[in-house]
């Protein structure tokens, strides 16, 4: 009997080949098995140290622009892949407010250049919306949009370490796709797991926890160039907004947002008679919930709607994990809040989700909590739902 080869297994194959648990050849720009079945072949990135790039120097442009040279083809084209398709469609989906096209089509991607950690951020942000949009390839990118993303996130984490103003502008940039992409993955994986919207937020706030710093110290730099637009508002209160509000949002949307800010003013009198030591975490969750949703649909100095991660105090986080029932009805209303944004890919059903999961948490409720929770399940459709 002839002697059997031994296996070598591929450790670079691409990632179908991967799933199916078969070797790879690891063909360009096509493996062998992905060009007999006619299929996209997307290979991983290399890991963030398998370029020789030093992660405590992420600013020299030329630094990443010679280790690219070495990225293996696949790794090159698929690279290629999201970036054309952050410039011609992904970069759309990022606009609001005074940051227009421009400024998420040219400014971004030409920063990126000079500071890998935001093209990474950028690349995974472009494969989620691949993900989202590709179904039958959902799962590739979502492997790929997760390897950019904690390449990302542990490069980030060594500039704010060894923070400087010249960094400033990119890395707040980059928390931003970092935030994106901690929302997205959930909403868009769909996986079989229940869930848990307050471990997705403690997520999101551990991954972005220097995002209000870098927003901090943006506002202190005196020659802002082109990341101005962040530090400018649009007034709800003025009256070219409100007609903006009513002729360019969905209408549904303009009602749930009067709502929302009804129930958030019956709110604010319930939480002067709460117990003294928890008044102000519950004031300051309050307040945030207020100005993102009558700041809505443009972000504003707090973030917007989304950054609730990183705008809850401590001791607000400590009385939700409690159980305590102002801070689950003020994480109700964050839960309708994100709704008012469910049109966004990075978004979708997340405030369905969150309200469903808070109220099946819920033991029997008292009896002034009543219609609020009535409320929030019809105001994010679950009565539709159910009756489907």
């Amino acid at each position: 009997m002839p002697s059997r080869r031994s296996h070598t297994k591929s450790r670079n194959g691409c990632l179908r080949c991967k799933r199916r648990h078969v070797k790879c050849d690891e063909g360009t720009p096509k493996c062998s098995l992905c060009r007999k079945r006619r299929l996209e072949c997307i290979y991983p990135p290399p890991p963030a140290d398998a370029d020789g790039q030093d992660p405590s120097t992420p600013n020299d442009g030329v630094e990443a622009i010679a280790s690219s040279a070495e990225l293996p083809l696949p790794t090159r084209m698929i690279e290629m892949r999201l970036f054309h398709h952050y410039l011609t469609v992904s970069y759309i989906t990022m606009c609001q407010g005074s940051l227009d096209a421009n400024h998420f089509q040219s400014i971004v991607p030409r920063m990126a250049m000079s500071h890998p950690y935001l093209l990474d951020s950028l690349l995974a942000f472009s494969s989620l919306h691949l993900a989202s949009i590709e179904v039958d390839d959902k799962c590739q990118w979502l492997e790929v949009a997760l390897m950019y993303q904690n390449r990302a996130c542990s490069t980030l984490s060594q500039v704010l370490a060894d923070f400087s103003l010249e960094s400033c502008g990119p890395a707040f940039v980059s928390s931003i796709f970092i935030m994106l992409c901690a929302t997205a993955y959930p909403c868009i994986s769909q996986d079989s797991r229940a869930f848990d919207p307050l471990a997705h937020v403690l997520e999101t706030r551990r991954l972005i926890a220097g995002c209000s710093f870098l927003f901090q110290q943006l506002g202190k730099m005196e020659q802002l160039g082109e990341m101005k637009g962040w530090l400018q508002y649009n007034d709800p209160d003025k009256p070219q907004a409100a007609d903006e509000l009513e002729s360019k949002s969905d209408p549904e949307m303009v009602r749930l947002r009067r709502e929302l800010l009804d129930s958030l003013d019956r709110l604010r009198g319930n939480i002067d008679h709460v117990d003294e030591p928890h008044t102000a975490a519950y004031l300051s969750t309050w307040e945030f919930l207020q100005a993102a949703v009558k700041q809505w649909p443009f972000g504003g100095p707090n973030g917007g709607i989304l950054a609730f991660p990183i705008n809850i105090s401590k001791a607000y986080i400590e009385l939700l994990k409690e159980g305590e029932w102002m801070a689950r009805i003020l994480f109700l209303h964050h839960g309708v809040s994100m709704h008012l944004i469910s049109d966004k890919w990075f978004v979708r059903d997340w405030g369905r989700r969150q309200v469903a999961a808070i109220l099946q948490s819920l033991e029997e409720a008292p009896p002034e909590w009543t219609d609020t929770l009535a409320w929030s399940r019809q105001a994010v459709g679950l009565d539709r739902t159910s009756s489907n």
